[in-house]
């Protein structure tokens, strides 16, 4: 039985009234669970000092993850990411952190004032998609730099590429580092053997995972899993900081029913990984079209691979963009990103057979009726850029704004990056390069939104 779910529905049949917080008092009636919306009123714990069910909770999240603690995050991996951040680091500091992280890292680094030094992947092969971060290269990197006390690594990345966190955990903490993994996209890899290990039972000192990205569990629910009890106690002071003071008991309840889900999912995980099996041999038949996965797993350049994320290759023959547009105004479905000459498919325990069976139809006549090939871009290669000022030094220089593709050379003041996936490909206090350039015109001739700080792109702010 679900704990905190089963004590939420009885208390909103208990004819106690609410008079607290929210003020929809549990009485709307359009479809959204507002009876189990309340606050930390007496009998439902606090989740900043949990001692009764929320505590329960996130012993339970503990024990499933294996990882000494556990907390329950309602704003996403993104509040994990700031406070591991800020408890596993000095002001000031040096990080070292892999280029290809999410936005969440360089923000706290930002607010940190933190000295960041970076790891770069390469592509795998041909495939324009980055590969994994080689220990050899954290060896290297701490080598040179011995004042680095935290090193932060995405694995597995969007489109599913996991490093060997084994290797790495194990050189940092011989160089007297720890390691944060951003384990967003692999919440599910505790849960089958089919999957890479998850980063906590590889050392890790700390890891987030996203339930709600391929488990069942609602928008901004998360993990953040620890293994050692100076930073458990240094992350609890700074969740109070970075997450909400007045946590979503609805996303609480969700994780508590998505864990509760996990601990019975043997043969759900088991009848997942035969439909993807199923699927990839299928696809296989694919003559303009492919799936990344197999090349992925045997590419120098990858560590390991998810095979929950299925990345489909155009192979020149279309954009990622025009891919993901056909099969969503042509058969209703909607895949999670499009990037160049790719799209990816994300899927969890919860897709059907319908549902592969409607993604590989739809694959297979699109492939039916590509008949030329295009020409291949840079997009997918990770740029290193000469920095001549920290993120927080460049933020707190003054600006102007400029035409970002009249500014080599020049100096920005902002994050330019494509979401998805939220990966900077210019961050503060970097000189922007001709080569950048080229890859920004590629991804908005491919059809991908380029973000930036300010709302007028390509005009940005560069230091005057």
């Amino acid at each position: 039985m679900s704990m905190l779910y089963d004590k939420l529905k009885n208390y909103s049949t208990s004819g106690v009234y609410p008079f607290h917080m929210p003020g929809h008092k549990r009485t709307a009636s359009d479809g959204l669970p507002y009876d189990i919306d309340i606050t930390e009123i007496d009998g439902f714990d606090d989740l900043h000092e949990p001692t009764g069910c929320l505590r329960d909770l996130q012993q339970v999240a503990a024990d499933l993850y294996r990882s000494r603690y556990a907390f329950a995050l309602v704003n996403g991996s993104t509040v994990g990411i700031l406070a591991a951040v800020r408890a596993m680091t000095e002001s000031g500091g040096s990080i070292l952190m892999a280029r290809n992280c999410h936005l969440s890292v360089y923000h706290a680094a930002e607010l940190c004032r933190l000295d960041t030094k970076y790891l770069y992947p390469d592509c795998a092969d041909e495939l324009r998609i980055l590969g994994s971060i080689s220990p050899e290269a954290v060896e290297k990197a701490l080598n040179a730099d011995p004042d680095i006390s935290l090193v932060v690594i995405t694995s597995p990345t969007y489109e599913g590429v996991v490093s060997d966190i084994k290797s790495i955990s194990l050189i940092c903490h011989r160089h007297g580092a720890k390691l944060l993994v951003d384990e967003a996209h692999g919440a599910h890899f505790a849960f089958s053997d089919r999957f890479p290990q998850s980063a906590i039972q590889c050392g890790a000192d700390a890891a987030v995972v996203s339930l709600h990205k391929t488990l069942p569990a609602m928008t901004q629910t998360a993990l953040l899993l620890v293994n050692k009890d100076k930073t458990a106690e240094k992350v609890k002071r700074e969740l109070s900081v970075f997450e909400t003071s007045s946590p979503s008991y609805v996303l609480l309840a969700s994780i508590d029913r998505c864990l509760d889900f996990s601990k019975n999912s043997e043969k759900a995980f088991d009848d997942y990984t035969k439909r993807l099996e199923s699927f990839y041999g299928a696809a296989g038949s694919l003559k303009r079209l492919s799936i990344a996965y197999d090349r992925l797993k045997c590419s120098d350049k990858v560590f390991d691979c998810d095979m929950s994320k299925i990345c489909i290759l155009c192979n020149g023959y279309m954009t990622g963009s025009e891919l993901m547009h056909d099969l969503r105004s042509e058969f209703k479905l909607e895949l999670e990103m499009a990037q160049g000459d790719y799209a990816l498919a994300m899927t969890s325990v919860c897709d059907t057979d319908e549902g592969f069976e409607r993604l590989l139809s739809a694959l297979t006549q699109i492939d039916g009726r590509l008949k030329e090939t295009k020409h291949q871009t840079s997009i997918g290669t990770c740029q290193p850029l000469q920095r001549l000022y920290t993120i927080s030094e460049a933020i707190d220089k003054d600006g102007e704004k400029h035409d970002i593709y009249d500014s080599t050379g020049k100096v920005s003041r902002e994050y330019i990056r494509v979401y998805p996936p939220g990966v900077p490909l210019i961050a503060p206090g970097e000189v922007i390069s001709r080569d950048v350039l080229t890859q920004l015109r590629e991804y908005e001739a491919a059809g991908n939104e380029i973000l930036s700080d300010s709302s007028t792109f390509p005009f940005i702010s560069i230091i005057g």
